[in-house]
């Protein structure tokens, strides 16, 4: 094969991946949601898929989950959106009959927030305020949130896999939904705690 022939091919193969990137799709769907109240509600949850290589090899392309995800749902009578990227494992309602969302860390996000990566246990909880649009999180984790159960779908179906709706006996075939220890937010100390010394 020529200098020529190579380059026009490695050219029209780099051409195609790109257009191949531009390509996505957004996949929606519902999960029904056990609270902490004992209520359940429906929450309709939205992620974009877009085509991207593999890490490790990047010319096997197949549609994978970006990490900005929007969540709504309706509760006591108001709408709530959160859109980011923050991996939301647990819809709560609080003392005062607000929702709360506590979320993985991870994905970045505690970089980009600025969240203390020391914080215990390691999630972060999100408030929304008077729109229900807009979440920020408290200084500190309210002690109510600790050893909550996970009640919302974490891991993500290929966009050709994904139902219209999940149940709660959906979800709970999920490893950290079986095992919370999975998701390092059990029984481990407040920031505001003292680490008790090991044995």
């Amino acid at each position: 094969m020529s200098n020529t022939t190579r380059t026009s091919l490695i050219t029209c193969v780099m051409l195609a991946i790109v257009q191949l990137t531009g390509c996505a799709k957004n996949v929606k769907w519902e999960e029904e949601v056990l609270l902490n109240t004992g209520e359940t509600i429906v929450v309709s949850k939205e992620v974009r898929y877009t085509i991207k290589g593999q890490p490790g090899n990047p010319l096997d392309l197949g549609y994978l989950p970006d990490f900005e995800e929007t969540t709504s749902f309706k509760y006591g009578g108001r709408a709530y959106t959160y859109k980011g990227k923050a991996a939301i494992i647990v819809l709560a309602i609080s003392p005062q009959k607000l929702p709360v969302l506590l979320a993985l860390t991870g994905r970045g996000w505690a970089t980009r927030n600025r969240y203390s990566r020391c914080a215990k246990p390691n999630y972060v909880q999100l408030v929304p305020d008077e729109t229900g649009q807009k979440w920020t999180w408290p200084e500190k984790i309210e002690l109510w949130t600790y050893n909550l159960p996970a009640n919302l779908l974490l891991d993500r179906d290929p966009p050709s896999e994904a139902k219209r709706r999940y149940t709660m006996a959906d979800k709970a075939s999920q490893r950290f939904m079986q095992d919370p220890e999975l998701l390092n937010i059990k029984n481990q100390p407040a920031r505001h705690e003292p680490r008790l010394p090991r044995d």
